[in-house]
């Protein structure tokens, strides 16, 4: 009894400080979708704070990245709020993609940031955008053609479909991507799914945002990362750096990537 009236406080007390958003709980806004929050341990609800965007990929959900322990982890040490929306069903709609029509993902992603400010203090300047698979294709998208809002991001396997974008209308952002080389369902060159639709290849959209952000060649560097064997692009006149990260693993993510590449972020986010 006692440690039920003490859970009760609590979300009591949460409620009050993010207007009825609590970790356990999603945060509705109204009939656009859903998301989820985790903010780090020992935060005291005041301090303004980033905000990390981990969009799920297919057949998964804002739930199950909350019961993702390692990532959770890793974005609770970058000192962020960990941010999960939620796809329509178990997906996302990218243009050019089977869900395509849905909804407007990249307009549904800035409505969840939105919603976001207003029941926590966010820090605007450090909003960043992650996600896997079929997610990593919607960061992909409102990197793009999005609003402006997201300072950076860093999508994990998955890019653009076809047709892929060969200009952005977004304002350029730092963009790191991270992809396996032995990735079946979402290869670096891309693939047909049912002779409908074809993914996007890897090298073709970052050369596009390489060339978007005017990423000189001559100032890229090659370094180790753990299993990541990274290419940073650093002369960048728009002062917007992409970076590109390749292991030679399958189609998955590890949290720990992100640990490796905080330097990439911290100067990312200055």
């Amino acid at each position: 009894m006692m440690l039920r009236f003490l859970f009760a406080a609590f979300v009591l007390v949460w409620t009050t400080a993010s207007q009825a958003c609590v970790p356990m709980q999603p945060c509705r806004i109204g009939e656009r979708g859903e998301y989820r929050v985790s903010p780090p341990p020992g935060w005291d609800g005041r301090t303004p704070i980033g905000a990390f965007f981990f969009i799920h990929g297919h057949r998964a959900s804002a739930s199950e990245m909350m019961e993702y322990q390692e990532l959770s982890d890793a974005v609770h040490k970058l000192g962020f709020i960990l941010v999960a929306p939620q796809g329509l069903g178990d997906s996302w709609g990218t243009p050019g993609s089977p869900g395509e029509g849905k909804r407007d993902e990249a307009a549904f992603i800035n409505a969840v940031a939105g919603d976001l400010e207003k029941r926590f203090p966010i820090d605007r300047g450090r909003l960043v955008a992650s996600g896997f698979s079929q997610g990593s294709a919607v960061v992909w998208e409102i990197a793009c053609h999005g609003d402006g809002r997201f300072a950076a991001f860093l999508p994990v396997a998955g890019v653009w479909w076809q047709p892929m974008p060969k200009t952005c209308t977004a304002p350029p952002r730092p963009l790191l991507h991270i992809h396996g080389l032995a990735d079946p369902v979402m290869p670096i060159g891309g693939r047909s799914l049912r002779e409908r639709w074809k993914q996007g290849d890897v090298s073709i959209a970052v050369a596009t945002m390489r060339g978007y952000n005017q990423c000189r060649p001559a100032g890229s560097r090659s370094e180790q990362r753990g299993e990541l064997a990274c290419v940073f692009e650093t002369d960048c006149a728009s002062g917007r750096p992409v970076a590109l990260c390749l292991h030679p693993g399958d189609h998955h993510t590890n949290p720990a990537w992100f640990m490796q590449v905080k330097d990439w972020l911290d100067a990312a986010l200055k």
